[in-house]
This record gives structure tokens, sequence and C-alpha cells, in this order.
């Protein structure tokens, strides 16, 4: 199976795929006018600015479930991985890669805002509603459905449990079955709950997971302040071959830079979108915003990770046919190969500043609050694919479906929690490569519509109108009647002015 997963990986993951997302992204920087850059105040006002209801959650809550899920196993592990593939320069490209996929951020989670649903008492949104109600494509929408509930609570669960498992085996000692038992239980409590225990957890836990992180990092580039300016320098260097060590990989450092940047985000793969659209908000484009911004406390988790194991060199670099081109000077473990690519190479960087172990003991705790909660959001997808695909069931039937997800998904978890390396890593870019080819294409033809929800948003912010209302029937956008009962009040208002 690992063979096979390697294999599929391999295929989805060529060069068209980049060429497919680094085009999206440049189209929708340039379509959404800089929308990444030129929002950055307003989108941290948005965070705080409304509160949920009965039917959804607030846009805080979803801030902390998509952070919760984007920042995971694949901002540490990941890092390691490109690294070793690409060498320092990968990191670069993974920059330029997230900051460019912030615009598909925006696209993807506003358009699950405009075409999403109220079922059993809550809000539901996905790519598959946007392919039956903005395109009118009912089959491809419920095949991509099918592809959510496949790739995501189960293929994509694969690097996250081993690395919360791997993570406690090289710090502490502990067998992955015990860590891997432990955490599929936790799961299980915390998702049979839905998406207000979900959003509950993770705004307890994203805030303290990403702030330790972060003062962790800052202990390590003040202690080692004097070589920080020559490891940024390495960093841009190898990104562009001139480098005499690594110049040969530039082609590899741009492959890798992308493919972690979309593992890490998960922007173009539709992930964000069923929490996001679950959010109670006055315009779509609320969403749109605030979730983009998500990408950007994603990214730099993933630059902390690198400067942590760049700064303390542990790391190892091989070219194209697995020959060594750099050997780690931190740590005689990863100079000899004997610990993988991934969560220990970064326990090893902690270790040669922290003595005693407690440096990798640390992290394991922190990537277990990583991976954890993006294991939620997972979940969470998964249960609005089958709450798509039974919508015409009664409740009754799909409450017992999804209450089979949230058996079966802790159990899937345990399986890869015990694997190796290289299958679950594998498996997860799998799923995930699948997904982007699916939904960025979708989003490229629905850019019109797109850019109508982003206009009209920025017109009425320029109108002096503090908090726009979204009215689809006076965009022209069908399919969106929810907004009409939604917004009725202030529509009403409007009219009558």
């Amino acid at each position: 199976m690992g063979k096979i997963f390697v294999t599929l990986d391999d295929l989805v993951w060529s060069n068209p795929i980049i060429f497919l997302i680094l085009g999206s992204a440049i189209f929708y920087t340039i379509l959404l006018k800089g929308v990444q850059v030129r929002n950055i105040k307003h989108q941290v006002q948005l965070l705080f600015s409304s509160s949920g209801s009965d039917t959804g959650i607030s846009p805080f809550a979803t801030f902390c479930t998509v952070i919760g899920y984007r920042v995971g196993t694949a901002n540490v592990a990941g890092v390691a991985v490109a690294i070793c593939s690409g060498g320092p320069g990968a990191v670069f490209w993974m920059l330029v890669t997230s900051i460019l996929d912030t615009a598909i951020s925006y696209a993807e989670c506003s358009l699950g805002q405009v075409y999403k649903i109220k079922q059993d008492g809550e809000y539901r949104g996905g790519a598959y509603y946007y392919i039956q109600r903005g395109l009118g494509l009912k089959k491809l929408a419920f095949i991509y459905a099918a592809l959510t509930l496949v790739c995501v609570p189960i293929l994509t669960v694969a690097p996250h449990a081993f690395s919360i498992t791997s993570g406690f085996k090289t710090s502490l000692g502990v067998s992955q079955y015990i860590t891997g038992a432990i955490a599929a239980v936790l799961l299980f409590i915390v998702i049979s709950g839905g998406i207000r225990r979900i959003a509950k957890t993770a705004e307890v836990v994203v805030p303290f997971m990403t702030i330790g992180f972060v003062i962790l990092t800052i202990v390590i580039i003040v202690l080692n302040i004097r070589i920080v300016p020559e490891a940024l320098a390495l960093i841009v260097r190898s990104a562009f071959g001139m480098d005499a060590v690594f110049g040969g990989l530039m082609g590899t450092a741009v492959l890798w830079g992308v493919k972690r940047s979309v593992n890490s985000s998960g922007a173009g793969m539709g992930e964000a979108v069923p929490a996001a659209s679950a959010t109670e908000c006055a315009h779509p484009g609320v969403q749109g915003l605030v979730n983009s911004f998500s990408v950007y406390i994603d990214l730099f988790v993933c630059i902390c990770t690198a400067l942590i194991i760049i700064l303390t060199d542990c790391f190892n670099v091989v070219d194209s046919s697995g020959g060594l081109i750099h050997t780690s000077g931190g740590s005689a473990m990863i100079a000899d190969q004997v610990a993988e690519p991934g969560i220990a190479w970064a326990q090893e960087a902690l270790n040669a500043i922290f003595p005693g172990g407690i440096g990798s003991t640390v992290l394991a705790f922190f990537l277990f609050f990583f991976a954890f909660t993006t294991l939620l959001n997972y979940y969470y997808q998964g249960e609005t694919a089958i709450a798509y695909m039974l919508h015409s069931r009664s409740q009754r039937a799909r409450r017992m479906v999804i209450w089979g997800l949230r058996i079966v998904m802790p159990l899937i978890f345990f399986y890869f929690a015990v694997q190796s390396s290289s299958t679950s890593f594998s498996s997860g870019e799998l799923g995930v490569g699948l997904m982007v080819w699916f939904n960025v294409i979708i989003l490229l033809i629905m850019a019109p519509t797109i850019k109508k929800v982003y206009d009209d948003y920025q017109a009425q912010r320029r109108a002096g109108i503090e908090r726009p209302i979204f009215n689809p029937q006076k965009l022209g956008i069908k399919n969106a009647d929810i907004w009409m009962e939604i917004n009725k009040d202030a529509i009403a208002d409007t009219a009558d002015e």
C-alpha cells in the first residue's frame, strides 16, 4: 500500500499541478487587485466585529477552527521534508506561494458563503454546494463530495497521525500504539459534539499553541542572532540557484516549496470552505477576508520551523538521485540518517538549544495540539460532505451516517498512527493533490461570480457602509436565496430608502 501511495503521489504532484496552482494564484491576485495585501488591517478588525448565532458560529471561532486545521504537522514535519529534497531555497518558494495562495483562499471561502444553505438548524457549505448551485452540475458536485469524504477524513489524516505518535516516541519513548490510542479516544470525544464543540476547542487551543510556538522560535533566534542574517541569505541564494552547494536544486526547490505550501495551508483544495460557510455574517466578503488572513498565520509558523532547523544546522539535503549534498553539522543522528526528515529534525534542533531533551518534549506537545486541531477540521469536512450527499434523506438518516464517520475516523487515525513516515506523507499529499486539481479548476470557471462579490463588498466599504450587506438578486447571482432571508431587514430598509 505504501508503494502505491508513493507512486500515485508522484503522478499527481508533477509539474502540471505546480503551473495550475501558481498560475491560478497569480490570476486571482490580479483579478482581486491584491486582496491579500490591501486589506490586512480590515481583516484583523473583522475577526472581532460580530458574534455567532444558533445557526452559525462567529467569525473568530471560524478563524480559530480554520487556523487549527491550517497550522498542523505539515508546518513542522512538512518543512523538514521540503528542505531535505529542495534545500533551504524551498522555504523561500513556500513563502511566495503562500502569499499568492491567499487570493485563492479568499475566492473559495467567499464562494462557499454565497451558496451555503441551512440544514438541520445550521449553515452548511462546501465546494460541492457551489459546484451544484453555482454551475448547475449536480453529478460533478456529488463526485467532489465523495472525493472529499475519501481524501480528507481518511487520506490526509495520515501524516498528522504519524507525527503525533512519532513525536512522543522520539522525545519520551512512548509506544506509538499507546499515543495513537489515547489521541483516537480524545478525537472521538471532541468530534462527537459537532462543529460547535470543535469551534470551542479551537478557540481555546489555537491561540495557546500558536503563541507558544512563536515564543519558542523567538528564544532560538535570540540565542543565534549572529547567524540569522546568514541563514536568511542562504535561503534566498538557494531559491535562485546562486548558492555553491544548493545551486543545482532551484527547480526542485520551487516544486517542493509549492507542494509544501499547499499541503500546509490547504488553500485551493477547498478544505477551509465548510467551516467558513458555517459562519454567521452579513456578506460573503467578510468570511473571504477573515479566512484568507489565516494563511499568513500558517506561513509564519512554517518560517519559524525553517529558522529553527537551519539556524541549528539540523538538516540534510539530498539530490534527485538520493545522494547527500549537505550533511547536518548540528546533529549526529541526522548526519548519520538515523532520524528521518520530519518531526525528528525539529526535535533534534531544539535539543541542540535546550539540554536534557526538554526541547523535543515541548515540541511533541505542541505537535499534538497542531495535529489534533487539524484533525477536527478534517472530520467536519467529512461531516459536511455526508450532509450534502444525503440531503434528500431524513435528518435521522444523515445523523446515523455522520455518527458512523465519528466512529470510523478515530480508527483510521489509529491505523495511520503506527505506519511508516513515507506511507503517511504520501497518502496525505495524494489526498490534497486530487482535491486541488478538482477545486482550482472550478474556481477559475467561477471567477466572474467571485469578482462580483468582491467588488460589491469593496464598493459598499468605499461608500462608507461599515457593515456591507449581501443582496444576490441585485448582483444577478442565482440560487443564493438564503441571503434574502439572512439580510431581509437590511434589504427592506435599503429598498425603503
